[in-house]
């Protein structure tokens, strides 16, 4: 800085000291209310911008404690959705366990109880395996029609201590007797053979070339060949066809073959 500033201002604040030094404490106290006066508008200023930081500053907290509450809640919806799909699934579960209990108590058989404990995925729609075998009741040859409430799975083929392997209805060994509801229609109803991994087809076969099925009519099983009892509902009707020596009707498996957890094997009339 240049001299000639610096020694004039030194000299004047030493000036003005001396001044302030001297004067009667009346004259200082008027002296410090007119610095007061000339710094105020810089304290208000400064005040001012103190307020407005500690609101910009508690805005941030507030901010902070909105998007923390907002990930919680977040979170607890999370958890209530996954409860809610849970409790959805036990509460399916238990719709078919009543109506599986409700079948059981009205059925004219006895019935034996199963749960599904093995199934392969190259024969996804022909065997299954369940937890029930001769020890729990079940005949060691084999050949007990096996059924859920919806209809007719399919029957037991080896049968071990605690377990069993069933044949479904939708493979080509299985063949069941069947007619057609309200009509005088019989048949041989059994899977057809597919290509790799294709949903099977059900077909009823020789039937009648005039027998003119609708779509919607009900297949029950007929009782004929001693396997499986009359009455148990197999499917519907999808398509008829007449060939050239019979006719042919294309069937849908009242049994979703795709979502069989439990069943029931008949092992006997109720007496």
């Amino acid at each position: 800085m240049n001299r000639r500033i610096i020694v004039p201002s030194v000299a004047t604040f030493l000036v003005l000291t001396l001044l302030v030094l001297t004067l009667g404490p009346h004259k200082m106290r008027r002296v410090q209310s007119g610095f007061l006066g000339m710094i105020s508008p810089f304290l208000k200023t400064g005040s001012s911008l103190d307020k407005k930081y500690r609101e910009f500053r508690d805005g941030l907290k507030k901010l902070d404690e909105l998007e923390a509450e907002n990930a919680r809640l977040k979170v607890t919806n999370k958890e209530l959705s996954t409860t809610n799909q849970t409790l959805r699934g036990y509460e399916v579960d238990n719709q078919q366990l009543r109506k599986a209990l409700q079948y059981r108590e009205r059925a004219i058989f006895t019935l034996k109880p199963a749960r599904i404990i093995a199934r392969d995925a190259s024969t996804w729609y022909n065997k299954i395996v369940i937890d029930r075998g001769f020890a729990d009741g079940l005949d060691k040859n084999g050949d007990q029609p096996v059924l859920t409430e919806a209809g007719l799975v399919g029957k037991t083929t080896v049968v071990d201590d605690h377990a069993a392997t069933v044949v479904l209805i939708a493979d080509e060994t299985c063949k069941v007797a069947a007619n057609v509801e309200g009509t005088r229609e019989q048949g041989i109803l059994r899977g057809e053979r597919v290509s790799n991994g294709a949903v099977p087809s059900i077909g009823l076969h020789f039937l009648s070339k005039q027998a003119g099925l609708k779509p919607g009519q009900n297949v029950l099983t007929s009782g004929t060949g001693g396997v499986f009892p009359a009455g148990v509902l197999i499917g519907q009707v999808k398509e008829f066809k007449a060939r050239e020596l019979d006719g042919h009707a294309t069937i849908i498996p009242a049994v979703d073959f795709t979502k069989l957890e439990d069943v029931f094997v008949v092992i006997g009339k109720k007496p």
